[in-house]
């Protein structure tokens, strides 16, 4: 199993192959367009394994940046193209962040997890006491996010107002959490592999008030 993250400012980068582990977290200084790959080969290199000895891919498809998630992806289906039969395991970044929160935390309660979405928006997803999931992800604005009912866990690199504790992944619960979903058998085929978007870009919200423009302006 390779598992990665590109989803926030820290990529992350979870290997298990032929019973050996190694693991790499890249802070936000690094471009995870530049980076990701060859730390994923020094990784590689260091447990004297290659590539074609994986038989399983993960990734966090989102929410998150719009960029990050693109690359993280990108990078698997390239991996995917040298062929031979793999299994994908998507992972959202709530499940991740519900999983840490659990691992770290006596708490037993529902709670929900919550991403900065920029612009006084927020992707958040409720949890019961065990960490399934309640509903699907959605995004709120501030109001209804404030009035939310139980705990709201956030990530350490994003400091929210109002969120009542924080958490900060360590690649070793990507990688575990992989291997967990991978044990369920809970894998997605190649060609539903894509990022979870809950939002526009802001280069698809430009374009669309751009064209609204026009079209207003003919009238």
């Amino acid at each position: 199993m390779i598992a990665i993250s590109t989803a926030f400012k820290k990529a992350l980068i979870g290997v298990n192959v032929e019973g050996k582990f190694g693991y790499k977290e890249l802070d936000s200084n690094c471009k995870h367009s530049e980076n990701i790959l060859p730390k994923l080969n020094e990784i590689l290199e260091q447990l004297n394994v290659e590539l074609k000895d994986n038989d399983s891919y993960a990734v966090v498809i989102g929410p998150g940046s719009f960029t990050g998630l693109r690359i993280g992806i990108s990078l698997i289906k390239g991996f995917l193209a040298g062929g031979g039969n793999k299994n994908i395991v998507a992972l959202t970044t709530n499940e991740l962040m519900a999983y840490t929160y659990l691992k770290e935390s006596v708490e037993n309660e529902e709670f929900y997890t919550v991403i900065d979405a920029l612009s006084g928006l927020y992707f958040i997803c409720q949890f019961s006491k065990d960490g399934e999931k309640i509903g699907k992800e959605r995004m709120v604005q501030r109001d209804e996010l404030e009035n939310l009912p139980g705990k709201k866990i956030g990530l350490k690199e994003e400091e929210i107002a109002g969120v009542d504790d924080y958490i900060d992944i360590p690649a070793e619960y990507l990688l575990e959490l992989a291997l967990l979903k991978q044990k369920k058998g809970e894998f997605i085929s190649p060609e539903l592999l894509a990022p979870l978007y809950l939002r526009k870009s802001q280069a698809e919200t430009n374009l669309e008030d751009a064209e609204n423009f026009k079209k207003n302006k003919n009238f």
